[in-house]
């Protein structure tokens, strides 16, 4: 039985954390034994003493989560000051988002020697991905609820109601892609009362999205559809995922100075796909900037603004994916949860996920052909 660490997170901008009180206290009773270092869930308001009463171990801090157990759990892609305590003994759990991890951090990961998953690339036996599933839906809503803000005079925006009223039309929302995000930002806008339209990407989605949004415009993506839309567009989301560092969609400075200023843009994609020229990273301290009249929210991660939420919705996905590591060898777990498979980017030096292999120039390993040999 492996024991598993909980990581204070590092990031001062990550408020998430990968496990809760309540997800503990489902381990123990499995027979697991806990160790969560100091502080770390405080930014999601769980305290040291709720952990505790859960029955985890709480450490001072992560050199001894570190020494004393073999799955570490942490939201962030491991930082330079772990490095130097990871072996070949963990198994590393976090979010890595390809297209923004570093090169030299993947040699590091590398060369540590651990094992290490990518969470959001773990699939259910839907072929699906519950935690980024998860993301992008806490994504999609508070985009709604972020651009309903956003709009009034007090964040820089032209002052109008997502709703309208009598006599004054409703917001509208353009929406590039169908996928989690895009559709749960369409259902909030909707009950919102805005006028919405998809610009979906995908074109084996569009039956799909205009039986699901009747009373919505749904159309396929292209840059001249886009140009149409622009000027009448209140609101611009941005939804588009993709694990390949670029997009083969690109909205310039001259296509988004086609809005009425005031207008805003909400860049979902901005950890994932380099899709809108104006986009630059932001922060929850410092969220929005205006370019040529548009404000802009570009926070990546968005779904870090609640992490309360964000932290059981990921501990609820996770929790099973836990216990079978925690219960069995690699080799067992990988068959007993075959989407283990997909998260598995690093095993013992060598690279065993071919995006990750591709992106950075690493040889790609069959993980069973490795575990097989006793590598």
């Amino acid at each position: 039985m492996r024991k598993i660490g909980l990581l204070k997170e590092l990031k001062p901008t990550e408020g998430r954390v990968m496990l809760t009180p309540e997800g503990v206290k489902v381990l123990i009773k499995n027979g697991a034994e806990v160790f969560v270092e100091q502080g770390a869930g405080e930014v999601s308001r769980f305290e040291d003493i709720q952990y505790e009463r859960a029955g985890a171990t709480i450490l001072p801090t992560m050199e001894k989560i570190m020494q004393r157990a073999q799955i570490l759990l942490q939201v962030s892609p491991p930082q330079p000051i772990e490095f130097e305590l990871l072996n070949e003994t963990h198994q590393f759990i976090s979010f890595y988002n390809l297209l923004n991890l570093k090169e030299d951090r993947f040699r590091a990961l590398v060369e540590s020697g651990a094992t290490f998953f990518s969470g959001e690339l773990i699939q259910n036996e839907q072929g699906k991905y519950p935690l980024l599933m998860g993301m992008s839906e806490i994504s999609g809503r508070l985009a709604i609820h972020l651009s309903a803000q956003l709009l009034s005079t007090v964040a820089g925006g032209k002052g109008k109601l997502l709703s309208g009223m009598e006599l004054i039309k409703p917001a509208q929302i353009t929406i590039i892609g169908g996928g989690k995000v895009g559709r749960t930002a369409a259902r909030s806008a909707l009950i919102n009362g805005a006028q919405v339209t998809i610009l979906n990407i995908k074109n084996n989605k569009l039956k799909a999205l205009q039986a699901e949004f009747p009373e919505a415009r749904i159309e396929d993506f292209s840059e001249e559809r886009l140009r149409d839309v622009l000027p009448e567009t209140d609101v611009l989301i941005v939804s588009v995922y993709s694990l390949k560092q670029e997009c083969e969609i690109k909205i310039t400075r001259e296509m988004i100075g086609l809005m009425e200023e005031g207008s805003v843009v909400v860049d979902v994609s901005i950890n994932q796909s380099a899709v809108v020229e104006t986009s630059h990273s932001t922060t929850l301290d410092q969220p929005t900037f205006v370019v040529d009249g548009i404000v802009h929210y570009c926070v990546p991660n968005l779904s870090a603004a609640v992490p309360l939420t964000a932290s059981r919705v990921i501990t609820k996905k996770i929790l099973p994916f836990i216990k079978t590591l925690m219960q069995n060898e690699l080799k067992e777990s990988l068959v007993y949860e075959p989407g283990l498979l997909s998260a598995l980017t690093i095993y013992k030096n060598k690279v065993t996920h071919r995006s990750f292999a591709d992106r950075f120039g690493y040889e790609f390993y069959n993980i069973f052909e490795l575990l097989e040999l006793n590598l």
